[in-house]
């Protein structure tokens, strides 16, 4: 998923700065420049762990890791992180090896694999097609439905038969949205079409044939005694997300196996002799089909064009072509980016939440492409600061609009019951050792909180889940006073709560 938009700090941030300029030495040269350079970064950024592998020519230039995978073990370039939405390449590369066999072709209907499938608008749901699934077109929002699947029961079906309650908001084929459940809604249509579920034919026809022995395509493949980079958050160790698999989101992976992917892809589809995916499988990929703005982070490189291909964003550099992608889960961050006309493949790997990774990549790619390069970490780190002070003061805010000294309306006991939002699905109030208490049915083994009288009748929520902030949950009445509902305001970029609407069932 890309469940952490790494521009989105960025689009808000003044571009006015000033670059600090100075020589590039290349890093395969000078590896010792880059080493220092990212060392600094690592401290700067308070990292947890850290890896970086870099690619040149078919051949590893740079490979150097910091910090901790935690419980007392340091990372290596063996160690398995969540790659997040790097997924999403495999999954293109997938759907692109099926249209070359000849299984499916990129204007295939959705409906005519899956009759049952259905958005809220019924002329998108009768032309959507393959190609507009992996290309965030689909009218659908940004991460719009991830909370249908996010630690849910849900089985991948239950997913795609909901969506049908998503709002459109975006132009059918005109406006980039970006989808994590489109992605699911493609590895059914592969299931379908080969008989075998997603993580098969990725680990048979991409992992297997590279050699990617330690990848693995979900949090439930990784194995005790496993070299895994344990996600961080607030400097403290906490559970896996994507212990299923997931086409847009799932595997785990290294950067020595990443490596493997990377050099077979700049390399025409070949390594060591062997054709994973044929040449033009490969451009298919990487072929750009949906235009994005140049605007915020991009705008801030010199990019004259962003777009969106097959798993990959495609933009460029200097000049170059890049062709890369982002992903973030709870406590992860990865970045793998190419530059096939310079045979160039950088691979970015963290077990913290953080904007490190981009600007990492931003400096490695200038000091291939450009003479003189940006110290984009300490750009980064200012974004940073300035983010985390900004985020002190909302809580100020916050309290301050806090209304003391008030009571609920009703009863402690008139707001018990079973609420449900049509989309998502039921949340259970009851009382808890005399404490109101929430859950969420779907996902109740981490969205669940006592509720602290906040005031009037709205109630403060911190869920289980570290990487969620708190939530103010409100409740609405009819004329009588009797409760109708409620609604969460809880500020995230990844999960979209202020598209829920709990009715009051009983």
């Amino acid at each position: 998923m890309n469940l952490y938009n790494l521009n989105r700090g960025f689009l808000t941030v003044c571009i006015s700065l000033l670059f600090l300029n100075g020589f590039a030495q290349n890093p395969a040269n000078h590896p010792d420049t880059l080493d220092t350079y990212l060392t600094k970064a690592f401290t700067d950024f308070e990292l947890h762990g850290l890896s970086v592998m870099v690619i040149k020519d078919d051949k590893v230039v740079f490979d150097k890791n910091w910090g901790t995978a935690g419980y007392g073990e340091d990372v290596g370039s063996e160690s398995l992180y969540n790659i997040a939405s790097c997924t999403k390449a495999f999954t293109g590369a997938a759907m692109a090896k099926l249209v070359n066999d000849g299984l499916l072709h990129w204007d295939d209907l959705v409906i005519d694999y899956l009759p049952e499938f259905k958005l809220a608008d019924p002329y998108i749901t009768t032309h959507l097609t393959i190609e507009d699934l992996l290309v965030h077109r689909s009218g659908l929002g940004t991460f719009y439905g991830d909370l249908l699947w996010y630690e849910t029961n849900r089985t991948d079906e239950d997913v795609i038969e909901r969506l049908q309650y998503l709002p459109i908001t975006n132009r059918f084929r005109d406006q980039y949205g970006y989808q994590n459940t489109m992605y699911m809604v493609a590895g059914e249509i592969l299931k379908k079409v080969t008989g075998q579920t997603w993580e098969e034919y990725i680990q048979e026809n991409l992992l297997d044939p590279l050699k990617m022995e330690s990848t693995v395509t979900c949090g439930n493949k990784l194995e005790e005694g496993s070299n895994i980079a344990y996600p961080m958050i607030d400097d403290k160790e906490i559970g896996f997300s994507m212990k299923r698999h997931h086409a847009a989101a799932s595997i785990f992976s290294s950067t020595a196996d990443l490596s493997l992917w990377v050099r077979m892809l700049l390399n025409n589809g070949i390594i060591e002799e062997d054709t994973i995916l044929p040449a033009h499988v490969i451009r298919d990929m990487m072929a750009p089909r949906t235009m994005k703005s140049v605007n915020g982070l991009r705008r801030m490189t010199g990019a004259q064009f962003s777009t969106y291909a097959l798993g990959w964003n495609a933009w460029d550099h200097n000049g170059e072509k890049v062709v890369e992608h982002a992903g973030g889960m709870p406590g992860y961050i990865s970045q793998v980016t190419l530059v096939p006309q310079e045979n160039l493949g950088i691979i970015i790997l963290t077990n913290t939440l953080t904007s490190a990774p981009t600007a990492m990549e931003l400096y490695i790619l200038d000091s291939y492409l450009k003479e003189e390069s940006t110290d984009w970490a300490s750009m980064f780190v200012g974004f940073k600061t300035r983010g985390e002070k900004a985020e002190k003061e909302a809580l100020v805010r916050r309290e301050e609009s806090r209304v003391l000294d008030t009571e609920p309306s009703l009863e402690i006991e008139k707001y018990l019951g079973t609420y449900e939002d049509k989309m998502y699905g039921k949340a259970i109030i009851s009382l808890k050792d005399k404490q109101l208490h929430l859950v969420f049915e779907p996902a109740k083994e981490m969205f669940y909180s006592d509720m602290e009288h906040w005031h009037f009748d709205t109630f403060k929520v911190h869920f289980a889940d570290p990487f969620l902030p708190a939530g103010y949950m409100s409740f609405d009445f009819d004329s009588r006073r009797n409760i109708e509902g409620f609604k969460i305001d809880l500020k995230s970029n990844d999960f979209h709560f202020f598209n829920l609407d709990f009715k009051k069932l009983d």
